[in-house]
């Protein structure tokens, strides 16, 4: 499970980008978003790197 907070994610637009953004590097991905604490729990078995590489492509900034 890969915890993210992710500031700039304010609405469910930006929810769906990060959605795509995640499932574009593991399509079985599940996600948890938040948007009121902007906090994404992601269950992957891609790396942590390669999750967080495909929000940044998304125009999002993980932390």
């Amino acid at each position: 499970m890969l915890d993210l907070t992710i500031p700039d994610m304010t609405c469910g637009g930006c929810a769906r980008g990060v959605t795509q953004a995640v499932k574009s590097v593991d399509p079985a991905a599940e996600l948890v978003i938040d948007l009121d604490t902007h906090k994404v729990q992601v269950k992957t078995s891609a790396s942590a790197a390669a999750v967080k590489s495909a929000i940044v492509d998304a125009g999002f900034t993980p932390a």
